[in-house]
């Protein structure tokens, strides 16, 4: 049992590191389509976060 715990808050806490990647990427070099994704960075990366948290407590417990 916490080898499946470990392997995935690691699995959540890699999927959620590459989207925070792709949303600082397309901010850096002004990417604007598809335009429903970049209108809505600040709530991906709220959910992006909360993910990443739930990852680490997968982790630490």
């Amino acid at each position: 049992m916490e080898t499946i715990k470990l392997v995935t808050g690691i699995t959540i806490l890699v999927i959620g590191l590459a989207i925070c990647m792709l949303m600082v990427c397309a901010r850096f070099f002004h990417i604007s389509k598809p335009s429903f994704l970049i209108d809505n960075i600040p709530e991906i990366a709220i959910l992006t976060v909360v993910s990443m948290l739930m990852g680490v407590v997968l982790i630490v417990s």
